[in-house]
């Protein structure tokens, strides 16, 4: 699975024929994912870390782990709308393009206004596809686009999801922003496998939405013993 997963960093690319996987293979892969994650968290950790505190750009963590509820909302709810903003229009269509939109505006503006309005906003946003405002030519080419360039979709993806969680810091400085990959290295590690398996697996963003739970979870329950 490393083998594949690097192969695929290197020159990543859409699976035109998403690879199916029984019940066993799919509780395997699920364990070896995370497995990588976990390593590859700890490994840049150790690398990582140790220079942004000698550089005194290690910014405070907003809330400890230890002090964040075991809610529903951080458990269930944030890891699908992460997903359905970064993962799911990795592989292209207008609707996907659009529920990803109406799941960014959503975070964007939770605590800007009402619930209610909000869902409204969203649900505006994911009808667009089938309200006709741009022809079928325009999504045509914009698919083409996606497909041709998905390397710099899937990094940048991955990338903007690792930038998003620099929120998860407080006292950020400028000087932060200039080496955010290396702080928040492990989200961005943890877009690359979430995209590798979103693109590579039938169902793949399903596979993602699950390992977005389970890591999650593992990391809440830790920091809760």
């Amino acid at each position: 699975m490393l083998k594949e997963f690097s192969f695929f960093l290197l020159l990543p690319k859409l699976n035109d024929n998403p690879i199916s996987l029984s019940f066993k293979k799919s509780i395997s892969l699920t364990a070896k994912m995370i497995l990588l994650y976990f390593g590859l968290a700890i490994l840049t950790s150790l690398l990582f870390f140790p220079i942004l505190k000698l550089l005194n750009l290690l910014p405070g963590k907003g809330l400890r782990l230890s002090e964040i509820p075991l809610s529903f909302k951080l458990i269930f709810f944030i890891p699908i709308i992460e997903e359905i903003i970064f993962r799911l229009p990795l592989k292209f269509s207008k609707q996907n393009l659009f529920l990803s939109l109406a799941a960014f505006q959503f975070i964007l503006f939770y605590h800007t206004y009402s619930l209610f309005i909000l869902i409204i906003i969203s649900l505006t946003i994911a009808l667009i596809p089938y309200m006709r405002l741009m022809p079928e030519t325009f999504y045509s080419r914009l698919g083409l686009i996606w497909k041709n360039y998905f390397p710099l979709v899937y990094y940048g993806l991955a990338i903007c999801f690792g930038l998003v969680h620099l929120s998860n810091f407080h006292n950020v400085r400028t000087a932060h922003y200039l080496v955010f990959p290396l702080i928040v290295s492990n989200q961005i590690i943890m877009g690359l496998i979430f995209g590798y398996v979103r693109v590579t697996f039938r169902n793949g963003f399903i596979y993602s939405v699950l390992l977005h739970f389970l890591i999650n979870l593992t990391f809440i329950w830790i920091f809760h013993l």
